[in-house]
């Protein structure tokens, strides 16, 4: 800091040397305008007022020096004075040490002061917790020695409870069993007359039910023969009218063959150079004309896209593209019909199966969705859309 001070007094005083150094040769100027004075009277270049016009210039520069020289010198004072003032500052500081050095010995002083405070705290509370342990050991050991004597008559009562249930039990089962085998005798007697009298019974009811089978085998012959000799008129008939369907089926098959032939199958072919961008419409239908929206290939009537053939001719091979095909009705109060949406097709030839129809005449329309590594500026992309008449031409 000290030295950047002396640097700017160093260079006032070389400001300075320059300007007396200035006001000599200015001198020396002035004794030779004055020699020449007599033949320098003109205005031109080189004459007295052309040399006066310039010692105005630099009068009017050496006052800026001297202003500037000013300036300086005010801002060196500046400089000394904040350098002075700052020795003040470093006297605060090393008396703040002082004070922060004497404010950490109190707070040693205190701090140990609470710590053996805390220290006393942990020895009574050490005391106080021995003396608790020995008390509760002496309550679980009385409670480990009353539940002792507690399980005891528990488990003599027990037994005595057992046994007085076990006689109780075999005298239930005595009077059960005796119960039991008396029902069992009168169920057997009761069975037995019950055996007999349903043998009676079914024997009456088989002679019953023979009877009325056979008049049912009877009723069931004459039935069958009226339904034999009904059926074989009904199938007589049916055939008859089945044979008339099929001659009329025929007739209409050949009549619906001869209509689909009549329904031209047919390709169309679409083509489009450079680097494709997406959301365009690139592809031209005959002479070299873009397609747009709404307007591509048009189709004089309803027809079916049953797939579509791609090709193309690039520096690479590893090109690919996503295509949109939409069909515009002319009749713009019909919704345009999306045949296919994202049809991906890639490198040097692709063949997709699309079968999708388009309800009338319209335009067919690609749009390109999307584009990978189409990078040559002479690609040729070519695409035939093999299509057939819904319609009878």
């Amino acid at each position: 800091m000290f030295s950047s001070g002396l640097s700017l007094r160093n260079n006032i005083k070389e400001v300075d040397n320059q300007l007396t150094a200035y006001s000599i040769n200015n001198n020396a100027r002035v004794v030779i305008l004055e020699t020449f004075k007599t033949n320098l009277e003109g205005t031109g270049e080189g004459s007295i007022q052309d040399l006066m016009n310039k010692h105005d210039s630099q009068a009017s520069s050496i006052l800026k020096l001297e202003t500037s020289a000013t300036s300086l010198q005010t801002r060196i004072n500046t400089f000394n004075a904040a350098l002075e003032d700052g020795s003040d500052g470093i006297i605060s500081t090393i008396e703040q040490i002082e004070l922060n050095r004497s404010g950490l010995v109190s707070e040693i002083s205190t701090r140990a002061s609470a710590i053996s405070g805390v220290q006393g705290s942990i020895s009574s509370e050490a005391s106080s917790r021995a003396t608790a342990d020995n008390s509760l050991g002496g309550r679980i050991d009385g409670e480990i020695v009353n539940r002792g004597l507690a399980i005891s008559g528990e488990a003599a009562s027990r037994i005595q409870g057992d046994a007085a249930e076990a006689t109780a039990r075999t005298a239930a089962i005595v009077i059960e069993a005796t119960a039991r085998t008396a029902r069992i005798a009168a169920e057997a007697s009761l069975r037995l007359a019950g055996d007999v009298a349903e043998a009676a019974a079914r024997n009456a009811a088989i002679a019953v039910e023979t009877v009325n089978r056979q008049a049912a085998v009877t009723a069931e012959t004459t039935a069958r023969q009226l339904a034999i000799q009904a059926e074989s008129t009904l199938r007589s008939t049916a055939i008859q009218a089945e044979a008339t369907a099929r001659a009329n089926a025929v007739q209409a098959e050949a009549t619906a063959r001869a209509q689909d032939i009549s329904k031209v199958g047919f390709i169309s072919t679409a083509e489009a150079e450079g680097i494709l961008e997406v959301g365009t419409y690139p592809f031209c239908f005959g002479m070299g004309n873009q397609s747009d929206l709404n307007y591509g290939l048009p189709l004089p009537f309803s027809y079916t896209l049953q797939s579509i053939a791609y090709t193309s001719k690039a520096t690479t091979t590893n090109h690919s593209m996503i295509l949109n095909i939409i069909h515009y009705p002319f009749n713009t109060l019909e919704t345009p019909t999306v045949l296919q949406n994202s049809v991906a097709v890639s490198g040097l030839y692709s063949i997709v199966s699309i079968k999708k129809i388009a309800p009338s005449a319209g335009n067919l329309v690609v749009e390109i969705v999307s584009t990978q590594n189409l990078t040559d500026n002479n690609g040729k992309y070519r695409l035939s859309f093999i299509l057939t008449s819904n319609d009878s031409l």
